[in-house]
């Protein structure tokens, strides 16, 4: 019963922790700093939430909700490649290490788990 939970828990953190690697890095290399105006708030499942409006590098209007307070003007960093991503300032370094610390914590599960399931299949055939 080890092996499958191992390589599903592995699986997941390992994606997990490159899905924010991955978009940290695209914000620290081609991430796009406007300015965002507070269009309104509200609370969900006891958070408040605040909606926020900018607009991005090709004259689009954007928002983004986010738990975030930061007033009235906040800046909104996004990557023009996926604009979905949008976060309240410019901070990476710690999505960065975070995400790496994921991988690191949750990747050596998947070949564990792996090796348990052949271990385990190889004693039941011989």
């Amino acid at each position: 019963m080890a092996a499958p939970e191992a390589i599903g828990g592995g699986g997941f953190g390992a994606h997990v922790g490159w899905k924010m690697v991955r978009e940290a890095w695209g914000m620290r290399t081609r991430g796009i700093t406007v300015e965002g105006r507070l269009q309104g708030s509200g609370r969900y499942n006891d958070v408040e939430h605040h909606t926020y409006a900018y607009v991005d590098d090709k004259g689009e209007r954007r928002e983004l909700t986010t738990s975030e307070d930061s007033g009235e003007r906040a800046e909104i960093t996004y990557d023009p490649a996926a604009p979905e991503s949008a976060q309240i300032g410019r901070g990476t370094t710690g999505r960065l290490v975070f995400g790496a610390v994921l991988i690191l914590l949750f990747g050596p599960l998947l070949p564990a788990g792996v090796s348990f399931m052949v271990v385990g299949v190889a004693a039941l055939v011989f």
